[in-house]
This record gives structure tokens, C-alpha cells and sequence, in this order.
């Protein structure tokens, strides 16, 4: 039976008296299939594992979808029931933030070379609010094991910064994306586009194998392949790309264009008013 809990008062008591190792999952609700794929690993992994629920008002800018981001608290207590998640964490914005003006004025944030590249160029507040809700609930929970999928690699990486630069007691576990038959990496923000945007969507992962088989036969560059699934996603007008560039796996810093292995490809598009974003690695 999955506990549904409100107040950081009442998750402290029940984890007091859990067992470890202890997971948390990270979500922002409209649980999908890639969160059920972070749920199987860590229930896998751990002897109690707690799902948080809490969309983050700090990783939103002012033009963003915050008001309208799907929430569906019914739905996801029913998935993670079904999937014997020990508690679900779901608490108001001012069990996180007591002081939300303070937090907005003074959030935990990441290095430029890890915050204001892909996604951070567009998003600008995007990873001080991610930094600052994780590490708030990294305290309130205190985790052995933290969850994260690899689709937000950007986020991953955040991360790994924030554990390092905090020397915060937590391992964190990166999982696969998951994705729908198509290819296309589940998001809680594809339940917005119709049939027709999910087939067109489905084009991004395509361009990105595209991307990548054509580095690893040798035959071109990285620029060269990226301008090769450019043109591949030419046909679709309906995708607008915002970036679409090759990073170090290590790092996220640009590579050689003579790189063949150890990088990632990353594409992020909008398709109407949903953006979504991928990647894949080149090993």
C-alpha cells in the first residue's frame, strides 16, 4: 500500500523508521512510462523507495508552462501503487520553499559551462531551479540512492555538479531512456501533441541514429552528420529546431569535429508549443 504524505515533518518521521537503502525518484508528477522505468530501478536496488511530486515554480521562466503543466495526482498514485512504491512524497510549494522570495533571489546555481549551454541558453533560470529544488529535497529525505533518467541529460549532469559540489552521502543512478514504440523518449508533455505531431515527433530520435551511424562509419564529421539530419528533418516544417549539437560525455563541453566516440548527440525542438528534447550516445 503506497502512502501518500504532504508535510516534510510527516516524510521525516516515516523515513526515520524505513529501511535501507532508501531511493528517491524525483518527479514532477504525470507519471509515464520513463518514470515507471526509474521506479523498476530502484525498487530493484533498494528496500524503500520514495517518488516526490512537486512541480518546481523556480525551474520555470515567466513565458513558460508552469500553469499549465499536467498535473494528475489520481493517476499517478495509482501507477505507483501498481508499481509498490513505499510513499509519495507530494508537498506544497511552501513545505519546500518557506520563504519562495528568498529562494527566487538566492538560488543554488550550477557553473555557466553546465548552465547557460543547450537548454540553458533558452531557459535561463531553468538550472538554478533545478539545483536548488533537488537539493532541497536531498536534504529533507536524505537519500542513499537518487534516480534520473538519461533523455534530461543536461539535468544529469547538474547533478552530478550539485552531489560534488554539496559532498552530499547520495549515489546517483542514471537510467536509460525509455521510449514508445515509435522511438520517441517519453515526456509528460507528449500527452499534448495530437496523433499527427507524435508520428512527426517520432523524426527526432531518426535524426539522431541518423546522426550517429553516419559519425561511426567514418564517412563524415560531426558537423557534417549533424547538417546530414538537419536536412533529414527538412521535410517537417511542423519542427522547429532549437539546437542541435554534439557534447562530451564527460563534461557537456563541445568536441573535435573529428570525434568518434565518447560524445553524445542532443537535439531539442519545438513541435507547435511543446518542446521536447533527446539525445544519444556515441560509444
Amino acid at each position: 500500500m503506497t502512502s501518500l504524505i504532504k508535510s516534510v515533518q510527516d516524510i521525516k518521521n516515516v523515513i526515520a523508521e524505513s529501511e535501507r537503502p532508501l531511493a528517491l525518484v524525483p518527479t514532477m508528477g504525470s507519471l509515464h512510462e520513463g518514470h515507471i522505468s526509474l521506479i523498476k530501478a530502484a525498487k530493484n536496488e533498494c528496500r524503500t523507495t520514495i517518488v516526490y511530486i512537486f512541480v518546481n515554480p523556480l525551474q520555470f521562466g515567466p513565458n513558460e508552462d508552469f500553469n499549465e503543466y499536467p498535473r494528475n495526482i489520481t493517476g499517478d498514485l495509482k501507477i505507483c501503487e501498481e508499481n509498490n512504491v513505499d510513499f509519495v512524497f507530494a508537498p506544497e510549494a511552501g513545505e519546500i520553499y518557506p520563504d519562495i522570495e528568498n529562494a527566487k533571489k538566492n538560488p543554488i546555481t550550477p557553473p555557466d559551462k553546465l548552465r547557460n549551454i543547450l537548454c540553458g541558453r533558452t531557459r535561463q533560470n531553468h538550472f538554478s531551479g533545478v539545483a536548488t529544488v533537488i537539493k532541497r529535497f536531498l536534504d529533507i529525505v536524505e537519500p542513499d540512492f537518487i534516480y534520473f533518467g538519461e533523455k534530461d541529460l543536461q539535468q544529469l549532469h547538474v547533478i552530478k555538479w550539485l552531489i560534488k559540489e554539496f559532498n552530499l552521502p547520495v549515489t546517483l543512478k542514471s537510467c536509460p531512456t525509455a521510449r514508445e514504440s515509435t522511438g520517441l523518449a517519453y515526456s509528460s508533455r507528449n500527452k499534448y501533441l495530437t496523433h499527427e505531431q507524435e508520428v512527426i515527433a517520432a523524426n527526432l530520435y531518426k535524426s539522431l541514429k541518423l546522426a550517429k551511424g553516419n559519425t561511426r562509419s567514418g564517412m563524415f564529421s560531426i558537423n557534417k552528420s549533424i547538417l546530414e539530419s538537419l536536412i533529414f528533418l527538412s521535410p517537417f516544417p511542423e519542427i522547429k529546431i532549437e539546437y542541435f549539437e554534439a557534447r562530451d560525455k564527460t563534461n557537456l563541453d563541445k568536441v573535435a569535429d573529428d570525434a568518434k566516440h565518447g560524445f553524445y548527440y542532443l537535439i531539442a525542438a519545438r513541435i507547435g508549443k511543446i518542446r521536447l528534447i533527446d539525445n544519444i550516445e556515441v560509444t
